[in-house]
């Protein structure tokens, strides 16, 4: 039997984390992952989609050339080549990782981890005691029980990242962050894309305003979106898929597709685990914790994904760091999420924080809005990425901040001066008084700002 300090189940981002704050801690530490060390992030979610979301804004990019006086390329994009940069990328990236726990002093085991009581697990043959084991299995793409679907074939994100050909007709089931990267990645490189989405409009977690400037966004590229839709049947036909879907008025379609791509949510990976055997509850999102990520097992803990949303990687890295400090110290460390800033990486990239603007009026406070569009900036005119806006939710009488919500060119670069603000308690006068360099995308937050004074 192996004897250990902390043992850590899953070597996603949280995992990784776990395991490194550990190590640096002196502790005798031992991390099990059955794929490989860099999880799904690395290898099929965060880093892979990243990288095609890029190349196809750039290729979108080379298209328009002229506008800055430059020749258009004559040939159209092989995408077996831009298939080929990912992988690059994901190497470049990920190669190695398993060999830098190594030499950090951590215990890799290769293999699935089962509990047989709450301090053991075995991993193939190799029975392991730790005094205190971190869960961090991560999560999985959640497959809806339409009837036919298994049948005529579908693809999630795992596979679309391995398709080496671009589908000409392509159905996305779920119209939230993953289905409209992928979405605009194979639209972008000539994909005639429908999305179908159960809400009433695509990501529905954004400010309504958000939502309604992406989805006119991505008709122009020729993009169609179908919301407050069911899907309820697919069949073969011929080569083809058939999806049909049916509306709130109890209507139904019928269209065929090459390709389905099914991007409707998570599940928590958890069913291999046997933790009946070490007495840890769960419920449908994943495993139950506390505030400090704490099981009802006390020497048990779980970070990232497996403990539900939200399914961010740097939530799951700091989860993972938390509980490897909490674990050194003997002291209970929290983690506070009110203002955590959050991006879908389409084109024009989204980026939000806080409140949005039904959110804060359901909540009671009333409310200043502050908006200024991308149209008018000079950095952006002069760029050409003169697509969204800007949009301040605000206290009124106050000033302060209770959310940010950016549609546009560096949307993930710019959200976090207003989440660093909110966190300051600036006011937008604070932030509209602030001179910023020009030109520059930023002076639209100042903008914004001083339009909700």
């Amino acid at each position: 039997m192996t004897e250990l300090d902390i043992l850590i189940i899953g070597a996603g981002a949280a995992g990784e984390y776990a395991a490194s704050y550990s190590a640096g801690n002196g502790k005798k530490v031992g991390l099990v992952e059955k794929d490989r060390v860099g999880g799904s992030c690395v290898f099929t979610a965060c880093i892979p989609t990243k990288a095609l979301v890029h190349a196809a804004r750039t290729y979108k990019k080379m298209k328009h050339a002229d506008f800055h006086g430059l020749p258009v390329p004559e040939k159209s994009a092989d995408y077996r080549q831009v298939k080929a940069f990912k992988d690059r990328i994901i190497g470049g990236i990920g190669d190695g990782r398993d060999q830098g726990m190594t030499r950090r002093g951590v215990t890799v085991f290769k293999g699935t981890a089962r509990f047989v009581s709450s301090h053991e697990v075995v991993v193939n043959d190799e029975r392991i005691k730790a005094d205190d084991i971190i869960i961090a299995t991560g999560s999985g793409p959640m497959v809806p029980p339409v009837p036919g679907l298994r049948e005529a074939g579908y693809i999630t994100n795992i596979g679309a990242l391995e398709m080496d050909h671009v589908p000409e007709r392509l159905a996305v089931i779920g119209g939230g962050p993953v289905g409209v990267e992928f979405t605009q990645i194979f639209a972008a490189f000539g994909s005639k894309v429908r999305i179908f989405e159960m809400a009433d409009r695509i990501v529905a977690v954004e400010d309504a305003d958000i939502s309604e400037a992406l989805a006119g966004f991505l008709v122009q590229q020729g993009v169609v979106i179908s919301a407050g839709v069911k899907v309820v049947e697919v069949q073969r036909s011929g080569p083809a898929k058939a999806i049909t879907v049916e509306n709130e008025k109890g209507e139904r379609e019928t269209a065929e597709f090459d390709e389905i791509l099914v991007a409707t949510g998570r599940l928590p990976a958890m069913e291999e685990l046997n933790l009946e055997a070490a007495g840890v509850e769960t419920h449908k999102k994943g495993i139950k914790v506390d505030s400090a990520l704490q099981t009802n097992v006390p020497h048990v803990w779980a970070v990232g994904d497996i403990v539900g949303p939200p399914y961010f990687t740097y939530v799951g890295n700091e989860q993972g760091k938390t509980v490897a400090l909490s674990i050194a110290s003997g002291e209970r460390r929290e983690l506070n999420y009110d203002v955590l800033p959050r991006v879908t990486f389409c084109d024009p990239e989204i980026g939000s924080v806080g409140l949005t603007e039904s959110q804060a009026r359901e909540q009671g406070y009333k409310v200043k809005i502050g908006r200024f569009n991308y149209a008018d900036m000079t950095r952006t005119i002069v760029s050409g990425d003169t697509e969204g806006f800007i949009k301040i939710v605000a206290e009124e009488g106050s000033g302060r901040i209770l959310g940010g919500h950016i549609i546009g060119s560096e949307a993930s670069t710019l959200i976090h001066e207003v989440a660093a603000a909110m966190t300051g308690r600036a006011t937008v006068s604070a932030i509209g008084g602030l001179l910023h360099a020009y030109p520059t995308f930023s002076e639209g937050i100042r903008y914004a700002c001083q339009a909700a004074m």
